[in-house]
């Protein structure tokens, strides 16, 4: 019986297949540090969590070799589900919300991931324990670093633990067409710690831990505010365009290579910035936080709202747009199905972090469904010889592919359509002039 953590034909083919789709739902991805990753050794991936299926497959498209990884139980309960996410060689674990019942079971399951390790293989563990909303670090379990040391145990020297930490961002996860970036810190070598969990099992679990948190921390847009992360997650989107002016101005380096990363680098520095400023100088922050409260009335996530008022095209561009919406009409037409279908299931779920994860494989699934009847209509129709069969399938797939990138891409250009007339327009006008006093204050700020 083959192990889980070995590869296999249908493994890549299914890899290949799901990993074009993932790749094209979002606009850039960014992957930094994969150098860091050793070979060789037992690896444990420790990434924050903040989107449901899609945090895992940022981890596991970017990837040679298998990983195994450890999910809620709760995502396992539909067997259609429960049977494609083994098939990605993800597995449950059990917590206390799960039934008192079944904690027993999570005994297997960490021994399970143990002789994954103990076979050099590759795990990966959300340390958090769930997925949260909000751009910050949620206190660690202790799951993670607790298989890290029975396996550490039974390795006896001849090869070390490593807790790979990941730093997982998207600058908004509800839908298609954000960005990804994705960050690989240093390792952490559980054997540094090891005589420590020997001597005192609970100091040794929660030094590993601290170590992992500070290191998830500086890999993330970790907003530490207690009571105002609204605000300053706000700033953090609307000062972005004003931070990498300031940036550009400076001649300051950057090791981002596309500007998905430069965006992240920027909210990230941001949020650090008013986290201190607003212990250092609260005023300053009102008075920021007081620019934006007309923003906040705009649809979109605080970063879409961003790129919206940091625009500097007219009603003209956004019109050619729609005339290229209509050219396209057809394409997207050919993808509306598969639309509705996630908006639809997404209407029922009231966990917002699992809306693009209903978004990317319902989507996946039933786009794929429609474009094999088009062509086989077509086709059959048309008494396509089999040699231009196969033609007609590669471009209603790639024509598909395309409208549908279009589609997100036109969502900002419609929305800015829609503010162009009555009484939005009004809310519009007062918006960017708020953004641009927002702009100027904060660059003069960040300048000095």
């Amino acid at each position: 019986m083959s192990k889980i953590q070995e590869s296999s034909l249908y493994y890549r083919s299914l890899i290949f297949l799901v990993g074009f789709p993932y790749r094209r739902f979002f606009r850039q991805i960014e992957v930094r540090g994969a150098e860091n990753i050793p070979t060789g050794v037992p690896v444990i991936f420790a990434a924050n969590h903040q989107s449901a299926l899609m945090d895992a497959l940022a981890i596991l498209f970017f990837q040679k070799k298998p990983v195994v990884f450890m999910a809620r139980a709760d995502m396992f309960q539909n067997p259609v589900a429960a049977r494609f996410l083994r098939s990605l060689k993800i597995t449950p674990i059990y917590r206390i919300r799960d039934g008192f019942e079944n904690l027993s079971r999570n005994e297997r399951q960490m021994k399970g991931a143990v002789d994954v390790l103990l076979d050099r293989g590759r795990m990966c563990l959300m340390p958090e324990g769930n997925q949260g909303h909000q751009h910050k670090l949620r206190p660690l379990v202790k799951g993670l670093v607790r298989i890290a040391y029975m396996a550490e145990e039974q390795l006896k020297d001849e090869a070390h633990v490593n807790i790979i930490p990941i730093g997982i961002d998207y600058n908004y996860y509800r839908h298609a067409g954000s960005d990804l970036v994705v960050t690989y810190g240093q390792p952490i070598e559980v054997k540094d710690s090891i005589e420590a969990y020997k001597e005192n099992q609970a100091n040794g679990l929660n030094l590993l831990r601290e170590k992992l948190a500070e290191s998830l921390s500086s890999l993330m847009h970790d907003i530490r505010s207690a009571t105002n992360y609204d605000r300053i997650y706000w700033l953090c989107c609307l000062g972005t365009p004003a931070y990498l002016q300031v940036l550009l101005e400076k001649g300051a380096e950057t090791e981002a290579t596309t500007l998905a990363g430069l965006r992240f680098d920027a909210r990230r520095n941001l949020g650090l910035f008013l986290d201190r400023l607003e212990m250092e100088n609260p005023d300053q922050v009102d008075t920021w936080d007081r620019l934006c409260q007309n923003l906040k009335k705009l649809p979109g996530s605080p970063a879409e709202v961003s790129e919206w008022m940091d625009e500097r095209r007219g009603v003209g561009f956004s019109a050619l747009f729609a005339i290229l919406t209509l050219i396209l009409l057809p394409g997207l037409l050919l993808n509306l199905p598969a639309w509705l279908v996630a908006r639809f299931a997404c209407s029922m779920v009231e966990d917002t972090q699992m809306h693009s994860t209903f978004s990317f494989v319902l989507g996946m699934f039933v786009n794929a469904l429609v474009y094999i009847l088009v062509a086989t209509f077509i086709c059959l129709t048309m008494q396509v010889p089999w040699m231009l069969s196969i033609v007609t399938f590669i471009f209603v797939f790639a024509f598909g592919s395309v409208c549908e990138r279009v589609r997100q891409s036109m969502r900002l250009h419609w929305r800015r359509l829609w503010y162009s007339f009555g009484e939005r327009s009004k809310l519009l006008a007062i918006c960017k002039e708020d953004y641009e006093k927002l702009r100027v204050s904060m660059m003069e700020y960040l300048r000095k």
